[in-house]
């Protein structure tokens, strides 16, 4: 008898398999929220926004980044849910606004000082009897005569 208990197997006790389940800590946004989104977009529109700031002085060119600075911010301000990132957007949207503001500003002070009345083919075409196109003084003083103010600065003189 001895012989049989030793042959066999010992025996095993049945125990359910324990199911592991992992501990994690839940993201503060998870996927989807859009949280780093808005915050990219607040930070885009303070960079496009301050940039408009710095060409607003250059026609049209300083209206383009101030358009798309004011939507990036107020995007960000509608759908951010973080304080910070709706005041960092508040403030890119404002920014935008008056880059916005300024553009339009330097495009009329700009369009203002155009003598429309001077400004004909005729005047236009007349170019080509300067008799040295390699003269400066010369030909700002053909340019002169399609601006009501006087843009040569003194500086070619």
């Amino acid at each position: 008898m001895d012989n049989e208990n030793q042959n066999q197997e010992p025996q095993r006790f049945d125990v359910p398999p324990v199911q592991y389940e992992p501990q994690y800590d839940l993201p503060d946004d998870p996927p989807g929220s859009g949280k780093k989104k808005h915050l990219a977009l607040a930070i885009a529109s303070l960079v496009l926004s301050g940039l408009s700031l710095c060409c607003c002085w250059l026609y049209v060119v300083g209206i383009i980044p101030a358009v798309i600075g004011a939507v990036f911010g107020l995007i960000a301000l509608i759908g951010g849910k973080d304080k910070g990132v709706k005041i960092m957007g508040g403030i890119g949207m404002g920014l935008g606004v008056i880059g916005i503001g300024l553009s339009l500003f330097m495009l009329i002070s700009y369009i203002a000082i155009i003598n429309w009345d001077n400004l004909t083919l005729e005047n236009l075409e007349s170019f080509k009897y300067i008799r040295n196109p390699q003269d400066r003084r010369e030909v700002m003083e053909w340019l002169q005569q399609f601006f009501n103010e006087d843009i040569s600065g003194s500086m070619y003189y």
